[in-house]
């Protein structure tokens, strides 16, 4: 092989590793800068997350505070179950995919305070539960305002308890010994009883229990018949007190009386004949 072969062969070979790099090195790679997460964790506190960055431009800018966009893709979240069979809740770790990220637009500083402009600076920011943030994964990238992307992309841990999310089977038989109960946990809602049904033997209605059979009365229907005693005849009483001349009762009387009278003179007659 002449020397001139040899030349064209090298010279072909390094243009196809030329472009072999273009096209297996991602384009983020060439990415103007660097930024860094100075901790790849960040423990909720009172509902928020602080997070702490590192950002490193080609050169110093312009200005001395920039707007830089910061991107949060969710790619797995925390989730706090409930189960059946299970009387507290699970943690369970939820992939997420396609997720439309979470754009926050930051002023970040690259002077000190005499007013000098540096080409790198530390920043931190916090995240809010209240902006839709969660316990979870998340995909990060820095941005500037006119959308050259900053570095490479990092990846965030956000730790923290997320609500409690009910995903128990609803049991439509309550009666079932198998089926038990587990009371609401935070802020999940119990459970609503079934109703139990009437038994076979109840009566439809209000429930009350309806009387069978022929039982005596509490009291004798002869109980309501007058006696011979309260039959008598009382004589009534006129307003003076004394008797009315002329009745039957009076006349009884007066004959009784005349009678004794009569007897009594003649047992004297019969004694002093004696005498």
């Amino acid at each position: 092989m002449s020397h001139r072969m040899t030349q064209r062969l090298l010279r072909l070979f390094v243009a196809a590793w030329a472009v072999a790099l273009l096209v297996l090195v991602p384009a983020r790679a060439f990415a103007a800068g660097t930024f860094v997460l100075k901790s790849k964790e960040a423990q909720e506190v009172s509902g928020a997350w602080h997070i702490y960055v590192s950002i490193n431009l080609p050169k110093a800018p312009s200005v001395p505070h920039q707007t830089m966009r910061f991107l949060f893709t969710k790619t797995m979240v925390y989730e706090r179950t409930l189960v059946d069979g299970k009387n507290e809740p699970q943690n369970t770790k939820i992939a997420m995919q396609n997720q439309t990220p979470s754009i926050e637009s930051l002023d970040v500083g690259f002077s000190d305070a005499r007013g000098k402009i540096f080409a790198g600076t530390t920043f931190d920011f916090g995240l809010a539960r209240t902006r839709g943030y969660e316990a979870g994964e998340y995909k990060v990238e820095l941005r500037t305002s006119d959308g050259q992307t900053i570095g490479t992309p990092q990846t965030l841990t956000l730790k923290g308890d997320n609500p409690v999310v009910d995903r128990r089977a609803i049991a439509f038989n309550a009666k079932d010994p198998s089926i038990k109960k587990i009371e609401g946990h935070d802020a999940g809602a119990k459970v609503a009883k079934n109703d139990d049904p009437p038994p076979g033997d109840t009566p439809a209605g209000n429930g009350e229990v309806t009387a069978t059979g022929n039982a005596q009365p509490f009291i004798p229907p002869d109980a309501y018949n007058k006696t011979p005693e309260e039959n008598i005849q009382v004589k009534p009483k006129s307003g003076c007190g004394c008797l009315v001349v002329g009745s039957s009762g009076d006349l009884a009387l007066g004959l009784g009386s005349a009678a004794v009278v009569g007897l009594l003179v003649l047992a004297r007659r019969k004694k002093r004949d004696r005498a």
